[in-house]
């Protein structure tokens, strides 16, 4: 059952995400490993798939720089939640915009991300 917008479950999911956008950029290995679950994918944009351990070694050693946009979704499915929504990635290589989609699941009274899928969106059309 789809639990209402602006429900207490929504409202725990989005500061979980706002945590693990928070950790990710700080290097915070204790609250990472908190945030995904053991069995997390972690897709990026160009097709790389990490595990867990994969995912923060990565922000370990280079960290991350989310900008979410505004209007993203979070749906609620009683201990499941998918949240989708729009950003941009800074990074050396420069800003990239994507589209995210985030599987969170409630374990043991804590929300922890079990997949994760970005793709690159394309300029608008001329």
């Amino acid at each position: 059952m789809l639990l209402a917008a602006g429900s207490p479950q929504e409202t725990e999911v989005r500061a979980a995400h706002d945590a693990f956008n928070a950790a990710a950029k700080a290097k915070d290995k204790a609250k990472l490993e908190k945030l995904l679950g053991d069995e997390v994918r972690y897709a990026h944009s160009n097709a790389k798939l990490e595990t867990k351990a994969e995912a923060i070694a990565a922000f370990m050693k280079t960290g991350a720089n989310f900008e979410l946009m505004p209007g993203s979704t979070v749906h609620v499915y009683g201990n499941t939640a998918v949240w989708q929504g729009k950003m941009t990635a800074h990074n050396p290589a420069g800003n990239i915009p994507l589209d995210m989609v985030q599987v969170w699941v409630k374990k043991g009274g804590s929300w922890q991300m079990v997949s994760r899928h970005t793709c690159k969106l394309l300029p608008p059309a001329k």
